[in-house]
């Protein structure tokens, strides 16, 4: 961990199989958290691999558990959770990296909006940037998900580029179980539930390179069938708030003054 001016302590989950061709990478992601000012935990969760094979570089300063059988990426990322000791939680993975600051600048974006419980930012990836789907700037439940008309549509924001409240990610239940797309189902569970605020920068970067699961023959054969289980989570969370608030109640109340102060 870094030694901050902020006491407020950040939690990154990676979950790793600890390939070879990755070992390199996930090196220079941890690396690249260490540019922050906030205080930052990296938990890694070594998946069905020793955990003896980390590299050294990292093994004295990052949080790590290890699973003796492969677990998936939804299971890891949750057990991750279990462990963080962060007041607020991200996810990273083992072959990508964050820009500098970019933990510190959603951090001040949450603490500095009344009422929000998770920040986000854009995307880069080694070709292009993330669409601006979702602009910038305070976002009410649900606004991420009315973003996104249908399944086949493109994802309005990236998942990764969530710090989330650690207490609101435990409440929407964390990952969601997938083969793929557990991240999507997160963000969108999260968004629906709380008030949020985006940010007009970049924070993440997507190395783009053979070894990616998107890059394999079977990734298109579920990733349709993951985004509808994300795309009806949402669904269901604003289905069920509705009629949860209707016709009024103290909840809506409070959401409705919420976007009132982050107009102003």
């Amino acid at each position: 961990m870094n030694s901050p001016e902020n006491s407020m302590a950040v939690s990154v989950i990676t979950p790793t199989r600890l390939l070879q061709d990755r070992l390199s990478m996930l090196v220079e992601l941890n690396q690249s958290l260490q540019k922050n000012d906030c205080l930052v935990e990296h938990v890694i969760v070594i998946d069905g691999a020793s955990r003896s094979g980390l590299p050294a570089a990292i093994s004295d300063q990052a949080t790590v558990i290890a699973t003796d059988r492969p677990i998936g990426q939804a299971a890891a990322r949750n057990l991750g959770l279990v462990i963080a000791r962060g007041d607020w939680i991200t996810s990273a993975d083992d072959d990508d990296w964050l820009y500098p600051h970019s933990i510190d600048q959603r951090l001040e974006a949450i603490l500095s909006q009344h009422g929000a419980k998770w920040s986000a930012g854009y995307c880069t990836d080694d070709s292009k940037g993330d669409p601006a789907i979702v602009p910038p700037g305070p976002s009410y439940p649900g606004d991420v998900w009315r973003a996104w008309p249908t399944p086949k549509a493109s994802i309005p924001l990236g998942p990764t580029t969530l710090l989330v409240d650690a207490d609101l990610l435990k409440r929407a239940g964390g990952w969601m179980g997938l083969s793929q797309g557990e991240d999507i189902g997160m963000m969108i569970a999260v968004t629906c539930m709380a008030p949020g605020i985006i940010i007009e920068a970049n924070v993440y970067h997507i190395r783009l390179h053979g070894g990616q699961m998107t890059k394999t023959t079977w990734f298109d054969d579920l990733e349709l069938l993951s985004r509808r289980c994300a795309w009806e989570r949402g669904q269901q969370i604003l289905s069920q708030n509705q009629i949860q608030h209707a016709p009024f109640s103290p909840q809506s109340a409070q959401a409705g003054s919420w976007r009132s102060s982050a107009g102003e």
